[in-house]
C-alpha cells in the first residue's frame, strides 16, 4: 500500500511541472496574441495618422500654389499641433510665409482700412519668419533675414505702424552673411529706390540679384516696380537695359508693364527731349529698335501708330549721328501732320528746328 502511495506521489510530482509548463505555454501564447493585437492596432493607428498627415500636406501645398497663403499656413499649423517639432512641416510653413510676404497685398471693402487688415496678417508672418531664422543657417538664414526686412518694410508702408531702420538693417544683415543673396540684393535695391536712396547703389544690388538667375520673376518685379516712373536721371536708361535683357533671354512681360514702360521711356510728347534721348541711348541702336518693337507689339494698321514708330526711328537716327536721314523722316512726318495739330506735331517741329539749327551752326 505504502509502495503504491509512493508511486502515486512520484507520478504527481512528475506531472506537476508538465502541467505548469503547459499553463505557462498557454499564458505565453495569450501574451503573444495580445502583443500582436496591440501591435496591429498601433500599425493601423500609425497608418491612419500618416495618411491624414500626407493628406493635410497635400492640401497645404495646393493652397500655396493657388496663392491661398494664409490658409496654407493654417493647415501646416494644424499639423504642428500633433508634433510641434516636425521639421519638414516647419520648413514648408516657413517657405509659404516667405512666398506670402513676396506677394503680400490686402483686399479691403469700402468701409475697411488697409492698414488695419494688413497688421494681423503681417504679425502672423513675422512670427513664423523669426522662428525660422533662428533654426536656419547659411544662405537659408540670409533668405529668411531678407524676408524679415521686407515684412518690416510692409509693416511701415502698408500697415503704417512701424517707423525706423528695421527693414534696411535686416537687408544689410542678410548681405553681410551672404553678399550675393538674391532676396537681400533685390529687396534692398527696391527699398533704396522707394526711399530716395542712391540710384547707383540700388542698381548695383538689383544687377547682382539678376545675375544670380534665381527668383527671376520676383527680382524683375522689384526692379521694374522701383524704376518705372522714378523721376530721376538715369532711371529710364536702366529700365530700357532691363527690358532689353528680358527680351533677349525670352522672359515674359505682361501688358500692363509694357504700356507703363512705353509711356515712361518712349513718350512722344516729352517736354524735355533729353528724357527720350536717355531712353534711346541706353543700348546699341539696333537692339534699341528691336526692344521698342518688342514692347510696342500692336499691329501696324493704324496711321497714328505708324507715325509714332516713325518718330521713334527718326530719333534713333538722330542720336546715332545719321542727322540728314533723320531730318528727312521728320519732314515727311511734318507733312503728314500738317492738318493734325497736337503734341506729336509739336515734337516733330521741335526736332526739325533742332536739327536745322545744328546744320546752320
Amino acid at each position: 500500500m505504502n509502495e503504491e502511495l509512493q508511486k502515486a506521489g512520484t507520478g504527481a510530482r512528475k506531472a506537476w511541472p508538465a502541467v505548469m509548463s503547459w499553463v505557462g505555454g498557454i499564458t505565453a501564447l495569450i501574451g503573444l496574441f495580445g502583443s500582436l493585437a496591440g501591435g496591429g492596432a498601433w500599425l493601423v493607428n500609425h497608418h491612419r495618422q500618416q495618411t491624414q498627415r500626407q493628406s493635410k500636406l497635400a492640401l497645404a501645398q495646393a493652397q500655396e500654389k493657388q496663392g491661398e497663403y494664409q490658409a496654407s499656413i493654417q493647415t501646416y499649423g494644424d499639423l504642428l499641433k500633433a508634433d510641434p517639432l516636425d521639421r519638414p512641416v516647419l520648413d514648408a510653413q516657413l517657405n509659404t510665409a516667405m512666398l506670402w510676404i513676396e506677394d503680400f497685398h490686402v483686399l479691403v471693402g469700402t468701409d475697411e482700412n488697409a492698414a488695419a487688415v494688413a497688421g494681423p496678417a503681417l504679425d502672423q508672418i513675422m512670427a513664423i519668419l523669426d522662428a525660422g531664422v533662428a533654426r536656419s543657417k547659411g544662405t537659408r538664414a540670409a533668405d529668411v533675414q531678407a524676408h524679415i526686412g521686407w515684412a518690416h518694410w510692409l509693416n511701415q508702408h502698408i500697415a503704417e505702424r512701424e517707423f525706423g531702420p528695421g527693414a534696411e538693417q535686416n537687408f544689410r544683415a542678410a548681405l553681410a552673411a551672404d553678399p550675393s543673396n538674391v532676396y537681400a540684393n533685390a529687396m534692398l535695391g527696391n527699398w533704396l529706390l522707394q526711399n530716395h536712396g542712391s540710384l547707383t547703389e540700388a542698381i548695383q544690388h538689383l544687377n547682382i540679384a539678376v545675375s544670380t538667375g534665381n527668383a527671376r520673376s520676383f527680382v524683375r518685379t522689384l526692379q521694374l516696380g522701383g524704376l518705372i516712373d522714378l523721376d530721376e536721371k538715369g532711371a529710364r536708361a536702366e529700365v530700357v537695359k532691363a527690358v532689353n535683357d528680358m527680351r533677349k533671354s525670352g522672359e515674359p512681360l505682361d501688358e500692363e508693364h509694357r504700356m507703363r514702360i512705353l509711356t515712361f521711356c518712349f513718350n512722344l510728347i516729352f517736354t524735355d527731349h533729353g528724357e527720350l534721348a536717355e531712353s534711346l541711348s541706353a543700348i546699341p541702336p539696333d537692339e534699341e529698335w528691336q526692344t521698342y518693337l518688342w514692347l510696342d507689339d500692336k499691329p501696324e494698321d493704324v496711321q497714328s501708330h505708324l507715325m509714332a514708330r516713325t518718330f521713334i526711328q527718326a530719333n534713333l537716327m538722330e542720336l546715332s549721328g545719321k542727322r540728314q536721314e533723320s531730318l528727312e523722316k521728320y519732314r515727311v512726318l511734318q507733312q503728314e501732320l500738317k492738318n493734325e495739330p497736337g503734341s506729336l506735331k509739336n515734337s516733330v517741329d521741335a526736332a526739325i528746328a533742332r536739327l536745322s539749327h545744328n546744320q546752320s551752326s
